[in-house]
């Protein structure tokens, strides 16, 4: 698949399948394009998919942090969007897919979020979830404040992984993820901030398309947070927990994932 100047950035995007309706697919920081695949395959539902690499990820261009991590990202997604389209997104690209959704409200058909991380949401609901998530991510912020990003990767994963320690993960997922963790804190602003304003009254509402939620059982509490403040200001949603799954499941439990999917589009669309 090409690598194209998209919204002014170089972005190399895939597609899949030949189906009547389109849908994009939008991957967590730290993922790409291609980590879909698994799950793709395991789809029952006449789609056209397409995914890209985010900035500084995959076959995409290096990140120089000189601009709005979550809004580049937006803007590239638009570029794909010329029709009604499903959007799926995992993790940081299931915030993206909201912000789409507010953006282009006539070309959004239907929402399936797995594991959003807006904790911004959660926190505006209850601020004690605040000093409980501060307390579990503590080892994680203060590596990133004194320069240690390897440290700061193996704290990561402990919550955010595919379940597997960090001393048994292959030494390429390891280094990747030592590469990447700086994309976490350029993408904070807009999760555990709030810049985009998605937990200001009224904001999210707005949306009326078909949502699906989805989470594993295994994950971090502020998951199960996070989609119940989605699910209290959102009209229509459904919602399904994963078992023996934590926040990797489309890579992890790829088959459960793909036919959670394939029913809600088949009862949505």
């Amino acid at each position: 698949m090409p690598t194209e100047t998209r919204a002014d950035f170089p972005t190399h995007w895939m597609t899949w399948g030949e189906g009547a309706n389109h849908a994009l697919l939008l991957h967590c920081t730290m993922g790409r394009a291609s980590a879909w695949c698994g799950m793709i395959k395991h789809l029952n539902a006449a789609h056209t998919l397409t995914g890209f690499d985010m900035p500084g990820h995959g076959k995409s261009g290096q990140w120089c942090d000189k601009s709005d991590f979550h809004t580049i990202g937006t803007e590239i997604a638009k570029t794909f969007i010329d029709k009604p389209m499903d959007l799926v997104g995992h993790s940081y690209g299931g915030t993206i897919a909201l912000r789409l959704a507010l953006e282009l409200p006539s070309l959004v058909r239907s929402l399936v979020l797995i594991e959003p991380v807006l904790m911004n949401l959660a926190f505006k609901d209850d601020s004690s979830l605040k000093v409980s998530y501060d307390m579990d991510h503590k080892e994680y912020n203060d590596a990133c404040l004194a320069g240690y990003p390897e440290k700061a990767a193996s704290a990561f994963n402990t919550h955010w992984g595919n379940g597997q320690v960090w001393a048994d993960l292959p030494q390429r997922s390891r280094d990747l993820m030592v590469e990447k963790i700086c994309m976490i804190k350029a993408g904070e602003p807009y999760v555990y901030g709030d810049r985009y304003g998605f937990s200001e009254t009224g904001r999210l509402s707005k949306i009326s398309v078909p949502v699906l939620l989805i989470e594993g059982a295994q994950s971090h509490m502020i998951v199960g947070k996070i989609n119940s403040a989605l699910e209290r200001r959102l009209s229509n949603t459904s919602r399904i927990i994963i078992d023996n799954a934590g926040h990797m499941l489309p890579i992890t439990n790829p088959i459960e994932t793909a036919q959670a999917i394939s029913r809600f589009w088949n009862a949505s669309i």
